[in-house]
């Protein structure tokens, strides 16, 4: 088990990249049912690092996928939730304090 500490220095790791942060905040904004093929073209990304950055994200329990048929669908856990209302926060108050 990871200690909390270490945890959380693990999840600041991955938040502070940009990739990992837009998908958790794509897949949070998305309407309806969301795919990793519509999350990497979202952020710009190749489908196979998205495909490794949803890995990494559900390892944390961030992130969960249920298959469809062929598809893979994804949904936020809670703590993918809490993540994503987070992440949104600090940019809306980066936008209302931005420097003049």
């Amino acid at each position: 088990m990871v200690s909390k500490t270490a945890d959380g220095l693990e999840l600041g790791k991955i938040f502070l990249k940009e990739k990992p942060s837009l998908a958790l905040v794509t897949i949070k904004q998305s309407r309806g049912e969301i795919y990793p093929r519509k999350v990497s073209k979202k952020i710009d990304c190749t489908y196979a690092h998205t495909v490794k950055v949803l890995s990494s994200l559900g390892e944390r329990d961030l992130v969960v996928s249920r298959k469809e048929g062929r598809k893979k669908v994804l949904e936020l856990t809670e703590r993918g939730e809490k993540y994503a209302d987070a992440l949104l926060n600090i940019v809306k108050t980066g936008e209302s304090t931005e420097i003049k």
